[in-house]
């Protein structure tokens, strides 16, 4: 897998006055007019501007509910995602849909537009791909079909969308691209998986190729939307590939949940709490092998590598090959050792991410 390098650009703001003397600027102003106060709104004009914030509030709510609803739980994977909305409503999406014999389909996309008729794209681009994915079949085909639909769906709209299918028992996965930002792997190193196609919505017949790729245990995949490296205030430097590069190389070994809070975090300290465009981010990793390996990572990931190596080497454990049944009894000393070293509320989150991720590992009878 190759990577490509974005280079950096700045917004800049072209002024006609850039050339002329700051003196020549100086200009005597004319007395103003007396100001006019506009009419006071009627009572008619108030209930119907509440009405509409509250309409725009409940639509937020249903959107965000929707995403939210969207994302499962696959045994051996974990996954994060979170889209925030530049305004009340967002033009970003994403999808999960189960398939066949173990397969996963996962959506991200983004339609043109902002607000209210970027919003209901999204709603309508959401409804035709899950019509589409439902047959099953390649990622190419599904979004070759979505691509026909948008064309008729939303004739004014364009929507960059990235299908991938997960082998959620294998690791494999197969990817179409039309027109999105390319996926992340992270798997030691961070790389791009280079694969283009049109955007949704340019030319109805428009093909997509196909990539595989496979997933070993302890990698992970990041998805986004370009709200993440074009992020910045309005007169600055955008965010950019190579820096979102450097933070993912910085925090590869984060989980899905805890990668996406350290970017938040650096975006909205790069944005200066500014967001210019909506943002979205799908974060899955293939749990490691074994159920001790897998613990020891979580703690990595909730207590720091620092505390983490001093809470192990106080405890007796078992070996990290050790079933999962033989593990889980462990957990209740791990907890309490934990509680009397760094507190209840780091005991509490490592329990509850302990809990959930040992029990995939217990065998099934």
């Amino acid at each position: 897998m190759s990577k490509s390098v974005h280079q950096p650009y700045r917004r800049t703001q072209a002024s006609l006055l850039g050339h002329i003397p700051a003196l020549a600027r100086v200009r005597k102003r004319p007395m103003a007019a007396p100001s006019v106060q506009p009419p006071a709104p009627s009572e008619a004009e108030l209930r119907r501007q509440a009405e509409i914030e509250h309409d725009l509030m409940l639509a937020r709510d249903i959107q965000q509910g929707l995403l939210l609803e969207a994302v499962p739980r696959l045994p051996g994977w974990e996954i994060s995602a979170i889209s925030l909305p530049a305004h009340d409503l967002g033009g970003d999406l994403y999808d999960f849909l189960p398939m066949a014999q173990g397969w996963h389909g996962i959506m991200i996309g983004d339609v043109s537009g902002k607000g209210l008729p970027a919003a209901l794209r999204t709603a309508v681009a959401r409804t035709v791909f899950r019509h589409a994915a439902r047959r099953d079949e390649p990622p190419g085909i599904t979004l070759a079909a979505t691509n026909r639909e948008v064309m008729s769906e939303i004739p004014q709209g364009m929507v960059t969308m990235l299908y991938v299918k997960l082998d959620t028992q294998h690791g494999e996965v197969h990817i179409a691209n039309a027109g999105h930002t390319y996926p992340v792997i992270i798997n030691g190193k961070v790389s791009e998986l280079e694969l283009s196609g049109l955007p949704l919505g340019v030319d109805d017949e428009s093909e997509y190729e196909e990539a595989h790729a496979y997933i070993q245990p302890g990698n992970t995949v990041v998805l986004y939307t370009d709200g993440v490296i074009e992020a910045g205030p309005p007169e600055g430097e955008i965010y950019s590939y190579p820096r979102f590069e450097a933070m993912l190389q910085l925090h590869a070994t984060l989980k899905p949940r805890a990668l996406v809070a350290a970017l938040l975090q650096e975006l909205r300290a790069w944005n200066g709490h500014q967001q210019a465009d909506d943002i979205t981010v799908v974060v899955i990793r293939r749990r490691l092998t074994e159920a001790g390996n897998e613990a020891r990572s979580i703690a990595d990931d909730v207590l720091g590598p620092q505390r983490a190596a001093e809470l192990w080497s106080a405890l007796a454990l078992p070996a990290p090959d050790t079933d999962a049944t033989t593990w889980i009894e462990y957990v209740p000393e791990i907890i309490r050792e934990v509680q009397s070293r760094f507190g209840r509320g780091l005991a509490r989150e490592l329990h509850a991410q302990l809990r959930l991720a040992l029990e995939e590992y217990r065998p099934t009878e």
